[in-house]
């Protein structure tokens, strides 16, 4: 499928110079619709090098290209012509007209964007299926067939208008003894004509046709294939014939005049042999210059090694070509950034002969990439950060790059570069020493690092800021740059201001609450020991007289008056051990802890020694685990294991094969759980909430003794070490009575 407005006489030429003959070639209109060209109705279509193959791919199919460049047909694209009258009769006219093209491509090649937009406004871009995207990609592609940095636009070759001569000749469209004299338009006699220029401007289409070519299904039907078998002979050929081309001198001259790319040949120990005029520019070596020259040389240190590395290796057979990014030595000491794609010719019998690359001068679009590296780590600081601003000090430059938001709090114009000199002055008087010895220590050894400080900013008002920083070093480990993040910080420290005047009044009254909640202790403890004065008084006296009247009475009173003196002595006594359980209780909320390592397990034996004292006959098995050690005040923890202990003696005194187990276990959380669990009378644990509270008792007087005050003064204590305490039961079947001594036990 071919376009007769689309290179059709390129392609035509291409063919008959490969010796095919057009006419066994079905060739049909082109229908500017790929559909055609993916389901096959159609095996091969003329196209732009830099839209339908991205097109096609857009659409996930990947075309094979045949340009007709690679087989040595190279025409001009869009021409401009006029008249001799109109040069003659109006010169001014013929001059503004070529200043006007000329200002208009270039304009055109740097706003791709704008232009890319115009061209999606004209009626049928958007139904071939062009996007504004490819547009914009499509001005960026053309610019290595236009190279408007290296060849000025608006520059024609003679020799190629001659080589397009022969090419339309051989296919006799035009005579051979025609004269190309005064074809291209010459502003002035005694220039010379191979530094003419020519009235037209070259368009950005016209540059894409350099690379104009056959975009090819790579699915194409069996059918097709087996149709061209007898191609495939004459491709083969050909393809001999275009090896033997490619080391003419004549193919290597026409390609290095022609092409807008640096081309370069050398030998494998990498001395020049040739270089086309691209090259020289983009080096800004002459010839001889570069032939004095080493490899080594004319590489930047840094990407020498793996530049050789990636040659010898070519070199080896490990591959033929490979790609590289590279700083190459510019006239003048400076560097520029080049793509090399590098390529090994070999002979015959396989010996490497020549190294030709294709050189691409890419300083820009690393330049720009640096920008955009930049850019992009000050983001990603500010946002590891939390911060709102980022900023970054060229220490070449001694300058300092500040984002919009660094340049708000400065309340200086955005885009603003300040020296690192009136940096350090914009912070507050009393902050400068500081923030200069940061800066000292993190230029000097790369130390980071984080303050709040004061700025004041160009309208005297004071700013609190949060500054961060650290350092970057080159590949050598030099410390280049310094980069950061700022943040305003002005409300949350009048706010966190705020916060610690709050604490302090809190503080205070926390104090004064204190002081209060000691003296009423105190009071409540003056008052306690006068009640227990006054209350222990009258029963001593009860209890003495009752003894008394027993002693002296006893032949008179009879056996009922005894019986009831008894009664009054056992509740003076039931009273007098309550007593002393409240006296212990309201002690313990005013002794301080004195914590230490305790043998809880001799602690737990001695109260099982006092309880087996006061009931000598009892038979109680009990098991102490060995080793037994917890953290806590040992008085405090004694008075705990005597009462949990006596209650386990006391409620399994009604049990043939009383049973007693102390001991310990990892709770949920890591921490030690202590336990004493009986097989005695248990409890209800509908009434588990009840147990730990004064004077509770859960189990008649009658049936087993006590005050109710034990287990409340055992909570008290546990409670007092951080930790908390419960049980667990079963009615006539035992209890297991659990404690723990939060961050006080070890």
């Amino acid at each position: 499928m071919l376009s007769e407005h689309q290179g059709a006489i390129q392609l035509r030429a291409m063919l008959q110079s490969e010796g095919i003959d057009p006419k066994r070639i079905n060739i049909v209109p082109q229908s500017w619709n790929l559909e055609d060209l993916i389901a096959g109705d159609v095996d091969a279509m003329s196209a732009y090098a830099t839209v339908e193959a991205a097109m096609l791919l857009a659409r996930g199919v990947a075309p094979s290209t045949i340009r007709s460049l690679d087989y040595g047909i190279d025409f001009y694209g869009d021409i401009l012509f006029t008249t001799e009258a109109e040069v003659g009769k109006n010169p001014g006219r013929t001059a503004a007209f070529l200043r006007a093209s000329l200002k208009g491509w270039d304009y055109a090649l740097n706003h791709g964007d704008e232009i890319a937009g115009l061209i999606m406004g004209t009626d049928g871009v958007a139904q071939r299926g062009l996007t504004r995207a490819m547009l914009v990609r499509e001005a960026v592609e053309m610019l290595p067939f236009i190279l408007p940095d290296v060849v000025e636009i608006g520059h024609m070759n003679p020799g190629r208008f001659e080589h397009i001569a022969r090419t339309l000749a051989n296919q006799g469209l035009v005579r051979t003894d025609n004269s190309l004299k005064g074809l291209m338009y010459e502003p002035g006699a005694g220039i010379d004509p191979l530094l003419l220029r020519w009235l037209t401007g070259v368009s950005l289409a016209g540059f894409a046709l350099v690379a104009l070519g056959f975009l090819w299904n790579i699915q194409i039907h069996r059918r097709v294939r087996e149709r061209t078998q007898e191609l495939q002979a004459e491709v083969s050929h050909r393809t001999k014939v275009q090896q033997q081309l490619k080391v003419s001198e004549e193919m290597v001259q026409l390609m290095f005049e022609t092409t807008a790319a640096g081309l370069v040949m050398n030998t494998p120990d990498g001395r020049l042999l040739m270089a086309n005029p691209a090259y020289y520019a983009i080096t800004g070596f002459t010839e001889n210059e570069l032939r004095t020259m080493e490899m080594r040389n004319r590489t930047h240190p840094e990407d020498l090694p793996r530049y050789l590395g990636l040659r010898n290796r070519m070199l080896d057979g490990e591959f033929d070509a490979f790609t590289d990014d590279q700083r190459r030595l510019q006239k003048g000491g400076g560097f520029v950034w080049i793509h090399a794609t590098v390529s090994l010719v070999r002979s015959a019998d396989g010996t490497p002969t020549h190294v030709i690359a294709v050189v691409e001068d890419i300083t820009t679009r690393r330049a720009t990439e640096d920008k955009l590296r930049q850019s992009e780590m000050m983001l990603e600081i500010a946002g590891r950060t939390a911060q709102l601003g980022g900023w970054m000090l060229d220490l070449s430059a001694d300058q300092v790059l500040w984002s919009d938001e660094v340049c708000k709090i400065h309340d200086v114009p955005l885009g603003s570069k300040p020296l690192l000199h009136d940096v350090l002055l914009a912070y507050a008087p009393e902050d400068r020493e500081k923030i200069t010895a940061a800066f000292d220590a993190c230029m000097r050894d790369g130390t980071p690092f984080d303050l709040s400080l004061e700025v004041v900013n160009t309208s005297g008002r004071r700013v609190c800021i949060r500054t961060i920083a650290e350092a970057l070093r080159d590949s050598s480990g030099k410390i280049t740059r310094i980069h950061g993040s700022c943040q305003d910080i002005t409300e949350s420290k009048q706010a966190q201001d705020s916060i610690l005047r709050l604490n302090a009044e809190l503080e205070d009254r926390v104090r004064r609450r204190t002081a209060e909640l000691e003296a009423v202790n105190q009071e409540l403890e003056a008052f306690s020991y006068s009640v227990s004065h006054d209350l222990r008084s009258p029963l001593n006296t009860i209890d003495g007289f009752s003894q008394l009247m027993e002693r002296m009475s006893a032949d008179k009173i009879g056996e009922q008056g005894r019986h009831y003196l008894s009664r009054i002595r056992a509740g003076t006594r039931q009273m007098g051990e309550l007593i002393e359980g409240l006296l212990s209780l309201a002690k313990l909320t005013r002794d301080p802890l004195r914590s230490a390592v305790v043998d809880l397990a001799a602690i737990a034996s001695r109260a099982v020694q006092a309880c087996e004292e006061r009931d000598p006959a009892r038979q109680v098995q009990v098991h102490i685990q060995q080793g037994l050690l917890a953290h806590a005040d040992p008085v405090l923890l004694s008075v705990v294991m005597d009462n949990l202990v006596s209650n386990a003696w006391k409620f399994t005194s009604k049990q043939p094969s009383a049973r007693i187990d102390i001991g310990s276990e990892a709770g949920t959380h890591g921490e030690t759980v202590y336990f004493v669990k009986d097989n005695g009378a248990g409890f209800d644990m509908a009434h588990v909430d009840k147990l730990f509270g004064t004077f509770q008792r859960l189990h008649s007087p009658t049936d087993f003794a006590g005050t109710g005050i034990g287990l409340a003064t055992v909570q008290r204590i546990i409670s007092r070490h951080g930790g908390r305490v419960w049980a667990h039961a079963v009615e006539g079947q035992g209890a297991a009575f659990y404690f723990t001594l939060g961050k006080a036990q070890g």
